[in-house]
């Protein structure tokens, strides 16, 4: 597949890494945006504190800074304080922290985040801190990591793991939680697919499809698999044993992906053969939410609607951008 590559400079490694229209920002780094175009804007301002994430709303008005492996969390409106967060500080050590954001069509804007406990997500107005998600149910004993919205914001996906450990995935309804909130506290694991058990990675594909990886483990070996799943039809709709191990997915179209595990990959959804490789920028040894025995990932950010990512180096960003077919 046809590719561009850009250079972004920086005055160091970025702190942290998210898309905004056209720009790369560095929110946890002070909010600084540097524009495809060279250009650069930095409001010089800092955070005092020992984040090393960030997620952007898709209309970039918000924005969370978070420690990955810790409990704090910081809700931003463009650079303005609008509250701290917090989350669980069961196993917060060992899994990444559970927090999204989406813009509705409203402009109102969905905060995603476990303020309460590690197995109960919640959502939340973004501007008033209003809990949209009230009950009283008890809630499937899941540990919630790496959630994210779906692009037009029916779904949410977790990407987590239960005990011994076991990695899971779920899939929640949006308009049924904001309705129904004790949804939430269903196992909601998918039917078809092991259950959503032994799925290390997730994300969203076009027409209501959910792309995973799972890993099956026998004595001697562990083996990969790249899938496709209907959430309107609940059921597998394909699935291919992957050459290499697979991470954080992105997906391109209908017949590829780009996997992020070592560095960036394309991959056949058809074959599961690595088609292209960019092996000089390293996106970290990351296969799923459990991570603590892991060096930090670099910083990479993925723009699945305009086909492209980036990643953090030493003095700038490479931004990737995939021929459309």
């Amino acid at each position: 597949m046809d590719f561009q590559r850009q250079t972004l400079k920086t005055p160091g490694a970025v702190s942290s890494l998210c898309w905004s229209g056209d720009a790369l920002v560095d929110p946890v780094g002070g909010m600084v945006r540097y524009g495809l175009d060279g250009g650069t804007d930095d409001p010089h301002v800092r955070y005092a504190y020992r984040f090393d994430r960030a997620v952007m709303s898709p209309d970039g008005r918000y924005s969370v800074l978070y420690e990955s492996l810790g409990t704090a969390g910081l809700l931003l409106e463009g650079t303005r304080v609008v509250r701290q967060l917090m989350r669980d500080f069961y196993q917060a050590h060992v899994h990444d922290y559970p927090v999204a954001l989406h813009t509705l069509p409203s402009g109102r804007t969905l905060l995603a985040h476990c303020p309460e406990s590690y197995c109960v997500v919640e959502l939340e107005d973004a501007a008033t801190g209003e809990r949209l998600t009230k009950r009283d149910s008890t809630p499937a004993d899941i540990f919630h990591s790496r959630l994210q919205f779906s692009p037009d914001g029916r779904y949410l996906a977790s990407a987590g793991w239960i005990w011994h450990p076991v990695d899971a995935a779920s899939v929640f309804d949006v308009p049924r939680a904001l309705e129904e909130p004790a949804s939430l506290d269903s196992a909601a694991l998918m039917e078809g697919v092991e259950g959503g058990i032994f799925l290390t990675s997730v994300a969203f594909g076009a027409r209501d499809t959910l792309v995973f990886v799972r890993l099956e483990e026998s004595r001697d070996e562990a083996s990969f698999f790249l899938g496709t799943y209907s959430l309107a039809e609940k059921k597998v709709l394909s699935e291919v044993e992957l050459e290499e191990p697979a991470g954080p997915l992105m997906v391109v179209d209908a017949e590829h992906v780009v996997d992020f595990f070592g560095h960036p990959k394309l991959v056949s959804r058809t074959t599961g053969r690595v088609v292209q490789r960019w092996e000089d920028l390293d996106t970290g040894r990351v296969l799923a939410s459990i991570r603590h025995h892991l060096p930090p990932p670099p910083h990479f950010a993925m723009d699945a609607a305009n086909r492209r990512f980036a990643v953090g180096t030493p003095s700038g960003i490479e931004v990737v951008t995939l021929a459309a077919q």
